[in-house]
């Protein structure tokens, strides 16, 4: 879980919770962590330094909220009762919003695979009709983050393209364990921690809006219909706007703008504030308006749209011929793959921004943008 933002989008259908045992909110000396009148309340958080229970009996002081989002919160924590001395990340969400159940099947199956590029699920827990939570391992900024940190807001091409050949492998290993995200963006990925030495490790994280693509034979399930819109308005793609089942082209394609975005700092359809919009926007970018979304990126990028757009629904992707044609990006710029990530690099005085100096986004705002659908209640579950 990633130490600057909490990932808790809005549009995420709720799932029922998992079937933990309650978790207890003790008392820390000095400070009063639940009052008589809250013992009845709903959806209500743990406050900072409260020390919760899990399922496994391990006690978790929650020391800072290190991210926000409208169901949940992102905490950094340590462990009282444990061998481990070091920081972990704890994210709690609201009892009738919670996706937790899901977060917790993906990671728990990451977990058993040795998945790289997954967080370790160390333990969770719930007070009932009020949160849930997970604790997992602590990680870095996210990737976003690290790309609004640079010189006009994008990578180098050397370490975007490297971004990409990691998020792909990401995906690769969540579609292996027979999940989608169906919110692949650049903030659902993060970077490890200087202190565990995973700072050039990217890792995937959130999955609140994740679901089983195949059933118990392995086989992909066929896909619904006017299933309405799961996702990100800026990297959904065309079968979300058309409100359709979403496979694991879909993750792809969302991927895909992701990496363009990371790499020039911006998508076309980057001021559209209506979602239909941009959905047309996405459309003319495959046709008359192809340079407006490539720009001068190299010609790869171009063919990751052609071979992502030929995949059928239960088609497999072909992530190797992906991470090939963003190697072939590093021959043709002389990057060397050991070479530092931007973010390892300190920048130059004169590119050092401040608030007065650094880049402006002019993205439209979280209150006019192209809308997300909000959470269904528990009973409203697709």
């Amino acid at each position: 879980m990633t130490a600057e933002v909490a990932n808790v989008d809005k549009e995420q259908p709720a799932k029922d919770a998992p079937a933990t045992k309650d978790a207890a909110v003790k008392k820390v000396p000095g400070k009063e962590t639940q009052k008589e009148s809250d013992k009845s309340s709903k959806d209500r958080l743990p406050s900072v330094g409260d020390v919760i229970r899990s399922e496994q009996h391990r006690l978790f002081k929650l020391n800072a909220i290190i991210g926000e989002g409208g169901y949940g919160t992102v905490y950094e924590c340590l462990v009282l009762n444990g061998e481990t001395k070091r920081r972990l990340a704890c994210k709690a969400e609201k009892w009738s919003k919670t996706v937790l159940k899901i977060e917790i099947s993906v990671l728990r199956a990451a977990n058993a695979k040795h998945c790289k590029h997954f967080c370790d699920l160390l333990d969770y827990g719930r007070v009932p009709q009020e949160y849930m939570f997970i604790v997992v391992s602590l990680l870095d900024r996210d990737i976003n983050r690290l790309r609004n940190e640079q010189p006009d807001r994008h990578f180098t091409i050397g370490t975007a393209a490297r971004v990409g050949m990691q998020t792909c492998s990401a995906i690769e290993e969540l579609h292996s364990l027979g999940f989608l995200s169906r919110d692949i963006k650049a903030g659902n990925f993060g970077i490890g921690r200087r202190e565990d030495q995973n700072q050039r490790l990217v890792f995937m994280f959130d999955f609140g809006l994740s679901r089983k693509y195949v059933d118990k034979n392995k086989n992909v399930i066929p896909p619904r219909k006017d299933i309405g819109w799961r996702g990100t308005t800026r990297y959904g793609s065309l079968q979300a706007h058309r409100k359709q089942d979403l496979g694991r082209r879909d993750d792809m394609e969302s991927w895909l703008y992701m990496l363009i975005e990371i790499s020039k700092g911006h998508l076309p359809w980057r001021m559209v504030t209506d979602r239909h919009k941009v959905y047309e926007c996405k459309l003319a970018c495959r046709e008359d308006f192809r340079a407006a979304l490539f720009g001068s990126l190299p010609k790869q990028f171009d063919e990751l749209l052609t071979q992502i757009d030929k995949l059928t629904f239960e088609a497999q992707p072909h992530y190797a011929d992906f991470v090939k044609l963003l190697a072939q990006v590093c021959e043709d710029h002389s990057i060397d793959m050991n070479q530092p990530y931007d973010w390892e690099v300190e920048p130059p005085p004169s590119s050092v921004h401040t608030s007065a100096t650094k880049s402006v986004d002019n993205s439209a705002s979280e209150e006019i943008k192209a809308n997300n659908v909000e959470r269904p209640s528990r009973p409203e579950i697709p």
